[in-house]
């Protein structure tokens, strides 16, 4: 049988997000390298570069919105702390997990801006390891600290969008 998780224990060990982002974008240029740019013309479309700007501006305007929201509530934004505080306004009602919704679009902004096409081709990876790696264990350590409130959150409230 399984332990019941410690509410007050953290979700994580490590940072993972900034580490599969890092890992996400050193891969894409590593391929990009290596196959020669070979699939470039995935990512050069006229425009490209100042989509993937754009991606990245609103991404980052959307994370300054999440840490605006958990500072108001004074819990934390590191994904390896346990919260003090269950979020579910302002960018939180539209999805459980707004911040690595910006990471995906950040990393995929980044890949358009710098012409990188494997950056692009692996964000999807990128999107279910953040999911693995940081998702499912903040929802373990979410339901284990806010029990019934966590619950009916998920229930009205979508994982990604």
């Amino acid at each position: 049988m399984t332990p019941a998780p410690d509410a007050d224990a953290p979700p994580a060990r490590a940072p993972w997000p900034p580490i599969l982002i890092v890992l996400t974008l050193v891969a894409g240029r590593g391929l990009d390298w290596l196959t020669g740019g070979a699939l470039a013309g995935l990512v050069a479309f006229p425009g490209a570069a100042i989509l993937g700007g754009a991606i990245v501006a609103l991404a980052l305007a959307n994370d300054l919105w999440c840490a605006r929201t958990f500072a108001r509530l004074k819990t934390t934004i590191l994904p390896h702390r346990a919260a003090s505080h269950l979020a579910t306004d302002g960018p939180f009602r539209v999805s459980r997990n707004p911040i690595y919704v910006s990471h995906v679009a950040v990393t995929l902004g980044l890949g358009l801006l710098m012409g990188a096409p494997f950056v692009v081709l692996l964000t999807p990876a990128l999107a279910v390891a953040l999911q693995k790696f940081s998702i499912e264990p903040e929802e373990r350590h979410l339901l284990a600290k806010f029990g019934a409130d966590y619950r009916a959150y998920m229930a009205r409230t979508r994982r990604w969008l």
